[in-house]
Formats: structure tokens, sequence, C-alpha cells
């Protein structure tokens, strides 16, 4: 297995993001970047409610695996309460709070799974880590209809697709 240093320098090769912050064996990928060089959007917002979530990727390097880590900060424009960067505890001290300047984090969690999960692994992850937060159940109502009619869940759609994109490319970097 790849030592940490030199999973940091494949990343940076890869340009997988504009910087690499490095908490203990977490390397985070801050400013990520699109396959073509653009800023990622990492942020989704539901069209009703202004709540938003903004994502953040990372890399944990265990002993004996790769894991995939996505912090995701809830936000929204109720002022009556709000979380500070003194609220992250353990793993969730290695991310930023991603937030809209005229909203206020809420809720900040970690989804880890292994590195080289399949893709229904890790969207089994995401609804087992993430969707079932009940801090979340507005991402139930995010919803639009298909050219068949259909209603689906786009901001889960949202969050499933660019995440488990930055999963591949992470994992292309390592080949």
């Amino acid at each position: 297995m790849l030592s940490l240093e030199s999973l940091k320098q494949h990343l940076e090769r890869a340009q997988i993001a504009g910087h690499i912050y490095q908490h203990h064996q977490i390397l985070v990928l801050q400013e990520p970047f699109t396959e073509n060089g653009s800023a990622l959007n990492i942020f989704v917002q539901h069209e009703l409610t202004a709540d938003q979530i903004g994502l953040q990727f990372a890399v944990e390097h265990t002993d004996q695996k790769l894991k995939f880590l996505i912090g995701v900060t809830h936000s929204n424009q109720d002022h009556r309460s709000e979380i500070s960067i003194g609220h992250l505890k353990g793993n969730q001290k290695a991310f930023n709070l991603c937030y809209a300047f005229y909203n206020y984090p809420k809720h900040f969690f970690v989804v880890e799974t292994d590195l080289y999960a399949n893709a229904e692994q890790f969207k089994d992850c995401l609804e087992k880590q993430l969707f079932i937060q009940p801090e979340l159940s507005f991402l139930d109502t995010a919803t639009k209809v298909n050219p068949m009619g259909q209603n689906y869940p786009w901001m889960k759609d949202y969050i499933a697709q660019l995440s488990l994109e930055m999963k591949v490319r992470i994992q292309t970097s390592l080949m």
C-alpha cells in the first residue's frame, strides 16, 4: 500500500484540487476541480427551503486500507442555532464547514467508506450514514420530474453522483 506521502503526491499530480490539506492521516481536497480543471460545484440547495449542503472530499490512510471520506455541512438561513468549527470532533476536525455567506451552518456529518467500494456499496453507505439523518429529512422533499414524468430525488442524486465521481477520480489517480 502507498505511504501517506506517496498518496499525497499522486493526488497532487492528478490535479484534483487546488490544495490538499493534511490532518493526521487524512488528506482533504480543498478547492476541488472538475476533470477539465474548472472549479467543482460543491454546493446543492433546496429550491423551496433554502437548506443547503456543502461537500468536501478526503482520503484517510489507515494501516490496512484507504478510506474515502465526505464531509457534509448542512446550513440554512435560520440564525437561531449555528455551529462553529469548534463543534467538530475527531476526524471531523480535518474538514472546514462549507456554507454560503448568507446561511448558518447547522450540522456536520462525515460519511466513511472503503475507497474501493463499488457503486452499489457506496450508495448504500450514503443511505445508511447520511440520507437517514433526521436533520436532512428536507432531502426527501427535493424532487424534480424526469422526462418520463417520474419524480426523482434530485438533491440526493446530485450528492451521490458528485461524490461517486470524486471517489473514482481519486482511485484513478492512484493507478
